[in-house]
């Protein structure tokens, strides 16, 4: 695959719709902890405020300076873990490190729109902004499970 068509695989028009979804930040007051991640790679920033009970999200809140991959992938975050317990959230997540890597694998019926970054696999320096979400939501259990 050409290095042109590689990225636009990768930045397909469901990516982008996706990433619009957060362009506004949304803030969670009061929220129970706030947690921001930055990817030393590429900068990219991502808050994530986080209300949770017995182990599980009841809600979140966002602010992400990130690039569109960032933001495609906090929008399916914020989407899918509401209502989700920290455990199934890291799960996902350490699916989503291992698709990105190369690994195929099955997303659980919520987290299925994580699949749009399989294009991702050819571009290593893509992928801990598409992570931050998952990193700054572990930050956060081990925060609030203590």
């Amino acid at each position: 695959m050409t290095e042109d068509r590689a990225l636009a695989a990768l930045y397909e028009e469901r990516v982008r719709n996706w990433a619009r979804r957060v362009r506004d930040d949304v803030r969670l007051v009061p929220a129970d902890l706030s947690v921001t991640r930055t990817s030393p790679l590429c900068g990219s920033t991502l808050t994530l405020d986080v209300r949770s009970e017995n182990g599980r999200v009841v809600a979140l809140g966002h602010r992400a300076r990130a690039c569109t991959l960032g933001m495609a992938s906090t929008a399916i975050v914020v989407a899918a873990a509401v209502g989700a317990r920290f455990a199934e959230i890291a799960e996902a997540g350490e699916a989503l490190a291992a698709l990105v890597a190369g690994t195929d694998v099955r997303f659980p019926p919520a987290w299925r729109e994580l699949d749009v970054f399989v294009a991702a696999r050819a571009f290593p320096s893509r992928r801990g902004s598409i992570l931050l979400p998952f990193e700054a939501l572990a930050e956060a259990a081990a925060q609030l499970t203590r």
